[in-house]
């Protein structure tokens, strides 16, 4: 058993279910059960209680045996022990850790991975820069060095047809951005071709990006 898990399961989730005498009760069986690998104890309250805790009404007076026996029935009313029969030695019990109780410890949360297929990449601020880390700081259409502070999300496909998803949404600067307009990603390649804003190699890898992001493999790396 992990000592300090329990000590930790205990304070944080079952002692602010227990009073104060039910805590020192508790305590007292795992003391005297669990703590030594026994499944059961028998636990002679009429003896023992004097050293589980001292009584709120007269100082330094132990619990009366009206109150122990009490406060062991609400510990299993609670679930958090069974009495299995009483003895000549007192009460055989059997004491249940907090990670046996059931629903006690609340079961870890993890969030939801974002979807990428859902998600907003021209709306929401936090998307935005994902496509400027995906084209590595560069302008998709004239590879122009961006930042940012001087980049824009550009519809490769301008709406209404277009949404706002990672396959139709790019970092561009804002010079390609007025100069496309409404032509397409292809016209606009040949063009930034012709005009000598791109060299042979780089219309075919910019073609070919094209490509890749329509067909959905140019992914933002969500962290």
């Amino acid at each position: 058993m992990d000592l300090r898990e329990f000590i930790i399961q205990f304070q944080d989730y079952l002692a602010p279910k227990l009073d104060t005498y039910e805590q020192a009760i508790y305590l007292y069986i795992f003391r005297h059960s669990r703590l030594l690998g026994m499944e059961d104890a028998t636990i002679p309250f009429k003896s023992e209680r004097h050293r589980m805790a001292c009584g709120i009404g007269e100082k330094g007076a132990p619990m009366s045996e009206t109150t122990a026996s009490e406060k062991l029935k609400s510990l299993e009313s609670k679930g958090f022990l069974k009495i299995l029969r009483t003895e000549h030695k007192g009460r055989l019990l059997h004491l249940y850790l907090p990670s046996e109780i059931p629903n006690l410890i609340p079961l870890p949360t993890s969030e939801a991975e974002p979807d990428l297929e859902t998600m907003d990449f021209f709306n929401v601020a936090e998307n935005r820069l994902l496509l400027l880390k995906r084209e590595e700081y560069k302008c998709f259409y004239t590879l122009q060095e961006l930042n940012e502070n001087n980049f824009v999300v550009e519809h490769v496909v301008s709406r209404p047809a277009g949404d706002n998803s990672y396959r139709n949404c790019v970092a561009a600067s804002r010079e390609a951005n007025n100069k496309k307009g409404s032509a397409t990603a292809e016209d606009y390649f040949r063009k930034l071709y012709r005009d000598h804003y791109l060299s042979e190699v780089e219309f075919s890898d910019r073609m070919r990006h094209l490509e890749l992001l329509k067909s959905g493999e140019l992914k933002p790396t969500i962290t």
